[in-house]
């Protein structure tokens, strides 16, 4: 008999390794960076900070969640091919500078994949989104802290 977690930790390691769901996660990284670019770049110039710390992760969470889920793709490659082109994006606009950047995009946006999928296995979307978007607000809400008491926001 398989307990609950069994199942879960089950579930979410089939997502990392299917072909079908890891296949369809192109397309989807795909529209959720172009959608995430578009929105993104209509809200923030007249937000500045606070459409950095909350505005953001409500746009990239539901991008990359929504096109996920409507193309039957991984979650977590999603999130994780996401963070890649969040990272190159740095490194880009950055140089040399974006390198540590760039691999904190990857890294998060990795995590930020494997709780979405854990909780979207267990609680539903909603929860999942809701979680994905308060964990995304408080890492962005600290990169901005930072960003602002060293002087380079």
């Amino acid at each position: 008999m398989q307990t609950a977690e069994y199942q879960e930790v089950s579930t979410l390691l089939d997502t990392l390794i299917s072909p079908h769901l890891t296949t369809l996660a192109l397309p989807a990284v795909l529209l959720a960076v172009v959608t995430s670019w578009l929105l993104n770049g209509k809200v923030l110039p007249s937000l500045g900070d606070q459409g950095i710390a909350l505005v953001t992760p409500l746009v990239e969470e539901t991008a990359k969640t929504m096109w996920a889920v409507a193309l039957g793709a991984s979650l977590v490659w999603t999130h994780l091919g996401f963070g890649l082109v969040e990272g190159l994006l740095e490194i880009k606009r950055r140089g040399t500078r974006g390198i540590a950047p760039g691999w904190l995009a990857l890294v998060a946006h990795s995590l930020l994949g494997l709780l979405t999928a854990g909780i979207y296995g267990s609680r539903g979307l909603l929860a999942a989104l809701a979680a994905a978007y308060l964990a995304h607000a408080a890492w962005n809400m600290v990169v901005v802290y930072c960003s602002v008491r060293q002087g380079k926001a």
